[in-house]
């Protein structure tokens, strides 16, 4: 039998989703010392957990891949409200992850994950203004 080979996320699409990470720190700090609005620190710290949970895959390259694509996808429909609120640089971090997700061609996404990604954004954000509403 074979000896069992820990796969890792490959160089160039880790370093595009920590960059990706980086700039949203940078611009969540900024945000919430600047102050904009009436925006609870919540709010903040979910842009920064959506961001951060690709970098939690560095074992598995395929869940890498696929969670760049979703949180990249979710976060570039949501570029423009969270422009409202300072976090203009989400829109390059977003595309950082999209960019990400298919650097690695071993690993990029399959078609499935593709659709996913372009269907799960519009209807999580009709979802919350059918909620709002």
């Amino acid at each position: 039998m074979g000896e069992v080979v820990p796969l890792r996320v490959k160089r160039v699409p880790w370093r595009l989703a920590v960059t990706a990470a980086a700039v949203t720190a940078g611009a969540v700090v900024y945000a919430a010392a600047v102050g904009k609005g009436d925006v609870p620190g919540a709010v903040y710290v979910v842009v920064v957990a959506a961001f951060v949970l690709p970098l939690l895959m560095q074992e598995a390259p395929a869940s890498f891949g696929r969670a760049c694509l979703i949180v990249g996808m979710m976060l570039l429909w949501g570029a423009p409200v969270a422009a409202e609120f300072g976090l203009g640089p989400v829109v390059a971090a977003a595309l950082l992850l999209l960019a990400a997700s298919v650097a690695d061609p071993a690993h990029s996404p399959d078609c499935a994950s593709a659709a996913v990604a372009l269907v799960l954004p519009p209807l999580f954000y009709l979802l919350l203004l059918f909620a709002a509403w």
